[in-house]
C-alpha cells in the first residue's frame, strides 16, 4: 500500500501529484474494477483529485516528493491568508 503524501506519477497519463488517500466508490475507479480500493492523486494546482490503481503510478523521487510537500503547505497556507 503507497502511503498518504507520497509522490507518485502516473505511467500513462504523466500527472504527477501526492497520494491523498484511496477511494472504495468503483464508479470513480480507472482501469480494473477487480480491485478492493484505488489511489486518489492530488495535483498541484488542481482543486480536482484524480483516482489511479497501483499498478497505472509509479513513486517519485524522496527529494522531490519533500519539495512537492513544501509547495502543497505553500499553497495551503497561501488560500487561508484574506486579501483585504
Amino acid at each position: 500500500m503507497i502511503e498518504n503524501d507520497t509522490l507518485v506519477k502516473h505511467k500513462i497519463l504523466g500527472y504527477e501529484g501526492l497520494v491523498d488517500g484511496v477511494t472504495k466508490l468503483k464508479m470513480l475507479y480507472t482501469g480494473e474494477r477487480g480491485v478492493e480500493f484505488q489511489y486518489r492523486i492530488k495535483v498541484l494546482g488542481q482543486d480536482k483529485r484524480y483516482i489511479a490503481p497501483e499498478e497505472d503510478l509509479e513513486i517519485g523521487r524522496k527529494d522531490k516528493e519533500k519539495e512537492m510537500q513544501g509547495l502543497f503547505k505553500k499553497a495551503r497556507l497561501k488560500s487561508r491568508v484574506k486579501v483585504k
